[in-house]
């Protein structure tokens, strides 16, 4: 996999175009933010520290201070109207205490606002009377007020206890705090409004901000693997078809990834099909010349040994031993050579493959009829072994679109480097090849697999060049033969492990439309 390094602390021109569409997205909305918060600010403090609040408040103070006025005088009228009534001069005079008591005890009774009256003489006990369900301070708050009595009674005093309700005096504690914390708002009225529009912009500004940040390792995230396949894509433009790129993630940018390194893998696919094509047409052109100039001079050649041989009258047992050995061994090679130059030609000669629709179990089934006869053909005349062609299929129609006769012929020379690769172990070991035919995914696969030694992993790469061959007398050009074949079926041709152990050629070819 191919990651290109980048510098971290850079931002690419595509990551500024992001990052300021980022900002002026952001701060838009920042801005007019805090205007409106200033304004908003502003005014609910306008709606709760107002003038007119204030002018309220100051007047319900008054009020409660006029109530307060009213209730002290009330309660000096109280006052005035027990200690100097004439009934209580006259017992104070007499001295009669009974009467005295009768008289407060009546005071108490027609005035609900007095708690206590005590009346002081000189010389004489303190008289009080009073109601302990009135002196509760939780309820009532209380004015104590004294008279000294003229006249006669000069000397003696009464002190009357008013009861005057609790209830205004806490509402006045209360209106009175309001009015100093409305007093310390108005007075700090800019202070807290800059105060709370500070600590609104700064929250605002640090989201803002962190969302900035998030954004752009978001984008740098995004960017990144955008730049990478865009580096990548130069890279393919200069020719280099090796470049693989690390999928990240399953968005959008790592679907476009993964069809980017499928395009490279196809383009990489084509061109190798295309080179191999091209490489196999020049030879094919090597080999046309080659047989040409092998062919012409081989049946002179033969004749004139021929002519020799059958000219020589002589006595000469030894010379025409000679000339017989000489002919024998041209004759052979000529044969060899002729050998040689068919293959050549043929494969000089093969066609492009003409594809039409057909079902490659069925093909494998008349193939592998077809093709025991091959078996007993090559291994005829050896010594007890015996090498079994079989057919394998998953019993399902597999579309293809092929040339039936091309790949047969294809599947013919495989099988038989087979069977010699089988019957090269030695007399007497059995074998078996294997014609098989299968899907997987999209692609259907035709195999031609054995339980022989198999193809050392060094040569697996080059076992398709052309003329490239391990065996004695082979040409080297049956497997450059199969994957031309394979190539103008849009298909693929490997050399791999069989699972029985030996060699397997895979050739995966594309499902037709049916499919």
């Amino acid at each position: 996999m191919w990651k290109p390094s980048r510098a971290t602390f850079r931002f690419t021109r595509f990551e500024q175009r992001i990052l300021w569409a980022i900002v002026i997205v952001a701060f838009l909305p920042l801005v007019g933010t805090v205007l409106f918060g200033l304004v908003a600010i502003g005014e609910a403090y306008e709606v709760g520290v107002n003038r007119r609040v204030g002018a309220q408040l100051d007047e319900e103070l008054a009020l409660y201070r006029t109530h307060f006025i009213a209730l002290r005088e009330d309660a000096e009228r109280t006052t005035d109207a027990v200690a100097f009534r004439a009934e209580l001069r006259d017992g104070l005079l007499r001295g009669d205490d009974h009467a005295l008591r009768a008289e407060l005890e009546l005071a108490l009774a027609r005035y609900d606002t007095v708690a206590r009256v005590r009346v002081r003489r000189p010389a004489r006990a303190l008289l009080e009377v009073s109601r302990p369900e009135r002196l509760d301070p939780s309820q009532a708050r209380l004015v104590v007020l004294a008279r000294a009595l003229p006249g006669p009674a000069s000397g003696s005093s009464v002190e009357v206890t008013v009861a005057v309700p609790a209830q205004p005096f806490a509402d006045f504690q209360r209106a009175g705090e309001t009015v100093e914390v409305f007093s310390r708002l108005e007075a700090s009225k800019g202070y807290v409004s800059r105060t709370y529009l500070g600590v609104y912009v700064a929250f605002v500004v640090t989201l803002t901000l962190l969302t900035l940040v998030v954004a752009s390792t978001i984008a740098r995230r995004v960017t990144r693997r955008v730049g990478m396949i865009a580096d990548a894509t130069k890279r393919v433009g200069a020719g280099d078809l090796s470049v693989e790129l690390v999928v990240e993630g399953q968005d959008e940018v790592g679907e476009l990834t993964r069809a980017f390194n499928q395009m490279v893998r196809d383009m990489r696919g084509s061109r190798d099909r295309i080179e191999y094509l091209q490489r196999i047409g020049a030879w094919q052109d090597f080999a046309r010349r080659l047989a040409h100039e092998i062919k012409n001079p081989l049946t002179p050649i033969q004749l004139a040994v021929q002519e020799a041989h059958e000219r020589y009258e002589g006595a000469d047992a030894g010379y025409r031993r000679t000339l017989e050995e000489a002919r024998a061994i041209v004759e052979e090679e000529v044969a060899t050579l002729r050998r040689l130059v068919s293959e050549f030609s043929a494969f000089a000669k093969l066609p492009e493959a003409r594809l039409e629709e057909a079902d490659l179990s069925d093909f494998v089934l008349d193939a592998g009829r077809s093709l025991a006869a091959v078996g007993e053909e090559l291994q005829a005349g050896d010594d007890g072994a015996r090498i079994s062609v079989t057919t394998e299929t998953q019993g399902v129609p597999l579309p293809v679109r092929i040339d039936a006769m091309m790949l047969k012929r294809c599947v013919d020379n495989l099988v038989r480097n087979a069977v010699q690769a089988l019957l090269a172990r030695g007399p007497g070991q059995d074998g078996r090849v294997i014609i098989a035919a299968r899907r997987e995914g999209a692609q259907a696969v035709l195999e031609v697999r054995d339980d022989g030694p198999g193809v050392p992993e060094a040569d697996r790469a080059r076992v398709f060049d052309p003329y490239f061959t391990t065996k004695a007398d082979g040409t080297g050009l049956g497997l450059a033969i199969a994957k031309k074949v394979v190539l103008e079926h849009d298909g693929e041709i490997s050399c791999e492990t069989a699972p029985e152990g030996g060699a397997a050629f895979r050739m995966r070819l594309p499902l037709g439309r049916s499919e």
